[in-house]
């Protein structure tokens, strides 16, 4: 019973240090303007300093407020870019608020043809997985060597089904081929 007590202990201390924002370690090599450089370049916004300050307040460090925004700033030059919001785009995620309005106009056209890819991407994959159900029919349900002439029909039917899925396909991933990277 004792040793099913520490593990529990051990498992549970190791799911809530999986939340913090940083390890000890990170708290405690003080490099805040890195710090605040991965923050910038991953769109958070500047109230994650908070996370940040109770993640090290268990070792007893204080973030260096002033460095992390520096980095911060620095970081948000990357994440605000047209090739990056392309990125965002394709990835089917949206851009954080963190960026200017300036720099959100130059974005958004690049935001928008990466999601054009993301969307089409995603088309392509629910007719794969459509012709994977429907083939999966067909074996369990109308793979016999003799089939009723209602079996046969369906069955025909269900494979035009699956010719139609892959023309389908066919003409999204040429459509998709457009977004495939930023036209500039």
């Amino acid at each position: 019973m004792r040793n099913r007590l520490i593990v529990l202990i051990l498992v549970l201390a190791t799911g809530l240090s999986a939340c913090a924002s940083l390890t000890p370690q990170q708290c405690l090599s003080g490099d805040w303007q890195n710090i605040g450089f991965g923050d910038g370049v991953a769109g958070r916004a500047p109230d994650y300093i908070n996370a940040h300050r109770d993640a090290c307040s268990e070792v007893g460090i204080v973030p260096d407020f002033e460095a992390w925004l520096r980095g911060r700033a620095a970081g948000l030059q990357r994440y605000c870019s047209p090739e990056n919001a392309y990125i965002i785009g394709r990835n089917g995620n949206r851009v954080s608020p963190v960026c200017s309005p300036d720099q959100r106009a130059s974005m958004s056209y690049a935001y928008d043809w990466g999601l054009q890819y993301y969307e089409l991407d995603q088309q392509i994959r629910e007719a794969e997985s459509e012709i994977d159900r429907i083939e999966s029919v067909i074996l369990a349900e109308l793979s016999l060597p003799e089939l009723t002439p209602e079996q046969a029909d369906r069955k025909a039917r269900l494979l035009f089904q699956i010719r139609r899925l892959e023309s389908d396909i066919r003409m999204a991933e040429l459509r998709q081929r457009r977004y495939a990277q930023l036209p500039y």
